[in-house]
C-alpha cells in the first residue's frame, strides 16, 4: 500500500474514531473552507448583472460550474475579504432555488461580491 493511502487510512481511522464529526464538516469548495477570511450569519442575496459565472474557487482561474443572471437568488456563507473588502471579494455559497441558467437549488460555489445585493 502507497504511503499516501496509509495515511489517509490512519487519518480516517481516527474521525471514525472522534465520531465522524471532522469527516461530516462542509467545505467551502473545492478550494476548501481555508479560501474564506469573513464568515457571516447566512444572508440572502439576489445577483444584480446578468452573465456572472458561478465558479468552483474564489478567482475567474477557477472552473465555472454555470452563469448568474439578474434576480438569481444566492445564500451567501463567507467571503475571501476583510471587514471592509466586500466589493472586492469573492463570496462563497449555494444557489437557493433554480436559476435562469438551470444551476440547481442547492449548488455550492463562488462568485465575485460585487454582483450580488
Amino acid at each position: 500500500m502507497k504511503l499516501k493511502q496509509k495515511a489517509s487510512m490512519v487519518v480516517l481511522s481516527a474521525v471514525l474514531m472522534l465520531g465522524g464529526s471532522v469527516a461530516m464538516a462542509p467545505t467551502a469548495s473545492a478550494v476548501g473552507s481555508s479560501a474564506c477570511r469573513f464568515n457571516s450569519p447566512d444572508v440572502n442575496f439576489k445577483v444584480v448583472t446578468s452573465g456572472a459565472r458561478f465558479r468552483t474557487g474564489p478567482g475567474s482561474k477557477y472552473r465555472a460550474k454555470g452563469t448568474l443572471y439578474r434576480g438569481d437568488s444566492f445564500r451567501y456563507f463567507c467571503r475571501t475579504g476583510g471587514l471592509g473588502g466586500f466589493m472586492k471579494s469573492w463570496s462563497y455559497g449555494k444557489i437557493l432555488k433554480r436559476t435562469t441558467s438551470g444551476i440547481k437549488p442547492g449548488t455550492k460555489g463562488w462568485v465575485y461580491s460585487k454582483y450580488l445585493d
